[in-house]
């Protein structure tokens, strides 16, 4: 592990070669380790390959950004002032982690990364005493202290290991910075040469000190600087930079035999693995890829850097299937760390695979639209309709159905924007019964348009609520409240219109009507509820008890979303064109997460996984961390806890179901329509 020379310059940088596998610390006590940070960000093409190593003096230790950032517990990342995490989260980490060695050594590393060297002195002399590793343990003392400016000190930590461990090659390194760092640039090579004869693969020897001598010899005399070191018996590390310098020279049958003997002498090595990924993803060499590389890797493993040059592989190589693969295996093992950098490859292989299909048939001139109906929230689907979260409503009580916006008109707007207009249009019905059954005496359902050949349908003339009434039967009818509405778009504006029709009374009772720019849209639905709730038997002004517009803008995005999930589980559109099913999950997530009062949030996100399942996606199997924090910190009696059975089976955690069934159980005594729904759930397959 290297711990001296990654400290200068991030990973990736052009003339630092890619650090090894040393943890970062976690985001709060109790959270797993996270891997040092990575580059790249995704399917765009790939950084250029680093330069060949240049010396260059340690620098002072700096300040570092404003903010940091880090991953709480559910994996979101999350930004935190230096002050706060300095005078908060720091002291946390390192009294959680104090009689950890492992862990404390990777949250004083982190630190070290972050500019917190003053703060970090009595933690690593903590290590000292905790840490059996004495070698890793001064190694620590001695960076911190050299960071934290007590070069006397530093240099007194690394002779007491010298003298305790005569054969550290950390010692030595350790001692070569110090040296750099006082500018004596003779002692610094010599000590690096001693690390080398001890340890020729070190990280930071050999890195260090093909740095410095490519300083003194230039472009010209490097490559015999690279030879001489990779003539020590058993070297591979610096075999690589020359196989790199090779590619860059255009000697690519040597490189080719070169990265075959490294991987086969060193294919265990994530730092073999790292180094050679990159250079031959990023220099298109895909034949020795698919032969040195993806035979060898293993997420969970090696560093993820591999995995990410390997999602590079495989979409250059236009191959999704065993690119979804892995980019599943990557989000089981490093999702809630990596996150931002795996998105955008779900969308790039989805476009792959659905290439691969043959064209859906155009829609007929005379299509036939179908109207799918959900009469109960459609966070029941996939839950086992689990009736009991509903408010009990009275043998009296009138159906609220209310229709998908239609459109007045072509709407007008920006290239690709259509769909956030079809999500609005199906999302605000969604929402609107979903809020029926929960503030107002009625029940609520909503009725969606669709091709029959499957697909949405967006209806581009206003809904004729005499025509909707005469589908329903006489008692039917005699007890709905039909809600219409307009969606005009133009640019980036938005007008909502939505009237109540009594279909008993056969006349309007309500209307309401909300305009605004499109990052208006939260306030404009929570505009509309009020207007428009005393028409529906809600209290006048309604609003809901928590969340703001934001809130309620991603939320109703949500429900149209989850909607897809539902349609294609019924049979409504077909299984192998679903497009962006982790996003749909993935946004679910965060809209729970960013309103946490708001639970049927928790609800909506529990059964976007539970339905994905049923459709037999592995994606539910990548929340399996989250649901289980969310159950974790979930009270027995509360209405999450009692459906967790449903998504804990969906992310592969039935144990930790059955850990806490006895005392939900006990919770739930005497609720027989729970304990029945309950019985029902653990009996289906």
């Amino acid at each position: 592990m290297g711990l001296f020379d990654f400290l200068k310059k991030k990973p990736g940088d052009p003339d630092v070669p890619p650090a090894g596998p040393n943890p970062a610390p976690p985001a709060a006590p109790g959270d797993a380790p996270a891997p040092p940070a990575v580059a790249g960000s995704g399917p765009a093409p790939a950084p250029p390959a680093p330069k060949p190593p240049a010396a260059a003096a340690t620098p002072p230790a700096a300040a570092g950004p404003e903010f940091l950032e880090t991953t709480d517990a559910f994996g979101r990342r999350v930004k935190l002032s230096r002050a706060d995490y300095r005078t908060r989260v720091l002291p946390e980490l390192l009294e959680a982690h104090g009689n950890d060695a492992d862990r404390l050594s990777a949250v004083i590393v982190q630190g070290l990364r972050d500019g917190f060297a003053a703060e970090l002195v009595a933690a690593a002399n903590r290590l000292v005493i905790v840490d059996k590793d004495l070698d890793r343990a001064l190694s620590v003392l001695g960076v911190v202290q050299r960071d934290a400016g007590d070069l006397d000190a530093a240099e007194f930590t690394m002779q007491e290991l010298l003298q305790k461990r005569p054969q550290s090659a950390n010692a030595r390194v350790g001692l070569a910075m110090l040296a750099e760092k006082r500018g004596d640039t003779a002692g610094c090579e010599a000590k690096l040469w001693e690390a080398l004869q001890l340890d020729c693969n070190h990280a930071d020897a050999v890195h260090c000190y093909l740095q410095m001598r490519h300083r003194a010899v230039g472009d010209q005399g490097y490559r015999p600087e690279l030879d001489k070191v990779a003539a020590l018996p058993g070297s591979w590390r610096a075999q690589l930079w020359r196989a790199r310098l090779d590619l860059q020279q255009g000697r690519e049958t040597e490189a080719g035999d070169t990265y075959r003997d490294v991987i086969a002498r060193a294919g265990d090595e994530t730092d073999a693995l790292v180094m050679a990924s990159s250079d031959l993803v990023q220099g298109r060499h895909h034949a020795l890829v698919d032969e040195l590389i993806v035979p060898r890797f293993q997420p969970g493993r090696h560093h993820p850097n591999v995995g990410l040059a390997l999602l590079h592989h495989f979409l250059a190589t236009e191959r999704h299937v065993p690119g979804a693969e892995l980019l599943h295996q990557l989000h089981l093992h490093y999702g809630h760390m990596l996150g931002d950098q795996l998105q955008p490859f779900t969308a790039a292989f989805d476009r792959l695979r659905l290439s691969r299909l043959p064209p859906p048939a155009p829609p007929a001139a005379n299509a036939r639209i179908g109207l799918v109906r959900l009469d109960r929230p459609i966070w029941c689907a996939g839950l086992h309709d689990p009736l009991w979260l509903l408010p009990r409503k009275d043998a009296a009580a009138k159906q609220v159905l209310c229709l998908a916006l239609a459109s007045d008109g072509q709407p007008k707007l920006p290239a690709g924007r259509e769909e956030e207009l079809g999500r609005l249009s199906r999302g605000l019905p969604l929402l609107l019964a979903e809020h029926a059954w929960l503030s107002t005496p009625h029940r609520g359902a909503a009725w969606l348009p669709m091709v029959e050949q499957g697909g949405w349908a967006l209806m581009g003339r206003p809904w004729q609520e005499e025509q909707l009434a005469q589908q329903l039967g006489d008692a039917e009818r005699a007890q709905t409240i039909l809600v219409t509405g307009v969606l005009r778009a133009d640019g980036e504006q938005r007008r909502i219109d939505l009237w109540a029709y009594d279909c008993a009374a056969r006349q309007r009772v309500g209307h309401a009507a909300a305009e605004g720019d499109a990052a208006a849209l939260g306030r404009m639905l929570l505009q509309l509820i009020a207007e428009l709730w005393p028409s529906l038997g809600g209290a006048a002004g309604h609003q809901p008890s928590v969340g703001d517009g934001a809130f309620w803008h991603r939320y109703t995005d949500g429900l149209a979303q989850h909607a897809a999930l539902v349609a294609t589980q019924a049979g409504g559109m077909p299984r192998d064109r679903l497009y962006g099913e982790r996003y749909v999950v993935q946004w679910l997530q965060q809209a729970a997460l960013q309103e946490s009062r708001w639970q049927p949030g928790f609800w909506l996100y529990a059964s976007g996984l539970c339905v994905l399942r049923q459709l037999g996606s592995k994606v539910p199997l990548e929340h399996a961390r989250a649901v289980a924090e969310i159950f974790r910190q979930t009270p027995s009696q509360a209405a999450f806890a009692r459906l967790a059975v449903c998504p804990l089976r969906a992310v592969g955690l039935d144990a930790v179901w059955q850990a806490r069934r006895p005392a939900i159980v006990a919770a739930a005594a005497g609720d027989t329509n729970y304990l029945g729904w309950l019985q029902r759930v653990e009996a289906a397959p």
